[in-house]
């Protein structure tokens, strides 16, 4: 039988999370560049090579404004733009906007990538890094490319236009021995506007939460984001 004061303990602080990320449907992100500029890995999609890596964002608005964040884009076809813009917050299987939903197969299996990365140690919990490390842009650049590859993009691993640092770094991420798909990212989204690149947000637990959580889950994803119409 559950530990009843457990239990309670868990409803309690999950509808703290709900609460919180359910006020934060919106944010306003100006983008400011790929980290690295012209040396980011670069990774073949299809026909066409992309720079890949952590994208790099200022907060406009909220607690957090006048802070920047690194995220990773989920949506090719669009382009990042200069300027502040609206994004709206929402569960990552109803993204991309515009466009037909990815579906929770495809946002379960990101949310597995990022949360793999995290436990390697790639990554925090909010998905930065530190970018001074000598791996870090091609270490961005595989994870990026296999969020990519995840949402159904054409992703070249061996392609002579695929930066050789980045493939081999993709290939300890994905390695079949070693990759968990039942990991999740907690309080994973996605940030969407359209005529932007839409891109992964983790919403902020407030300080209580976090606390609280950190003694009860490990990386699990709380799926309480509200669903864009």
């Amino acid at each position: 039988m559950a530990n009843v004061k457990t239990t309670a303990m868990t409803i309690a602080l999950t509808g703290m999370i709900a609460g919180s990320i359910a006020s934060a449907d919106s944010i306003d992100l100006t983008y400011t560049g790929i980290v690295g500029g012209n040396s980011a890995a670069q990774a073949r999609i299809g026909s066409s090579t992309f720079r890949a890596g952590h994208m790099s964002h200022t907060i406009n608005s909220g607690a957090q404004a006048g802070q920047s964040f690194n995220t990773f884009c989920i949506e090719v076809e669009e382009y990042a733009n200069g300027g502040s813009s609206t994004y709206e917050l929402v569960d990552l299987a109803d993204a991309p906007d515009p466009g037909a939903d990815y579906g929770q197969a495809k946002a379960d299996l990101v949310s597995s990538i990022i949360a793999n990365a995290h436990a390697l140690g790639w990554i925090d919990a909010k998905m930065q890094a530190d970018s001074s490390d000598s791996l870090y842009l091609a270490r961005m650049g595989a994870i990026q490319a296999a969020v990519w590859e995840a949402l159904g993009h054409d992703f070249q691993a061996s392609s002579g236009s695929t930066s050789s640092s980045l493939a081999s770094q993709y290939a300890i991420l994905m390695d079949s021995q070693t990759f968990d798909s039942s990991l999740r990212m907690r309080n994973l989204v996605a940030a969407v506007a359209t005529g932007e690149q839409d891109m992964l947000y983790i919403v902020p637990l407030p300080t209580s939460a976090m606390a609280g959580m950190g003694m009860l889950m490990g990386i699990a994803g709380v799926r309480t984001i509200r669903r864009r119409r």
